[in-house]
């Protein structure tokens, strides 16, 4: 179970304040994007990939934290603080200089980690399949 406080920027505000994973558990699955910068060619294409595919990452609940070395990382879209990256990289022995994946469920529970080429459609397949997902889709 994923229980962890990592300091984020608020948007426009330079203060860090705590980003508490366990606020996600039970209302979003993550997807944590581990690369050097937005060249790494991994990385470009799940990017490309998810902008693709925007909607049916939103109906699966996910939230997009984008954790890069040399460049500013974000959770959907906002920029996280400076220490997060470094933080998440230690938790999840995301090594430096490589790309990585891990799929966090809603129960906090770590789903996939993967640290070459993983297609979009392989993650959307993981999250169809889990008891939740299928309760989700029925309801």
């Amino acid at each position: 179970m994923l229980l962890m406080a990592v300091p984020i920027f608020s948007s426009r505000d330079a203060q860090a304040q705590s980003l508490d994973f366990s606020e996600f558990q039970w209302k979003n699955r993550l997807l944590i994007l581990f690369a050097p910068n937005r060249n790494h060619p991994l990385f470009d294409a799940f990017r490309k990939s998810l902008a693709a595919n925007r909607s049916e990452a939103a109906d699966r609940d996910l939230v997009i934290f984008e954790i890069l070395e040399s460049d500013v990382s974000i959770m959907n879209h906002e920029r996280i603080h400076s220490d997060t990256p470094r933080l998440l990289r230690e938790k999840f022995d995301a090594q430096p200089g490589a790309f990585a994946v891990i799929l966090i469920g809603k129960d906090g529970g770590v789903k996939l980690k993967r640290r070459d080429h993983v297609d979009l459609e392989e993650i959307f397949d993981l999250i169809d399949s889990m008891p939740m997902r299928r309760e989700e889709k029925s309801g």
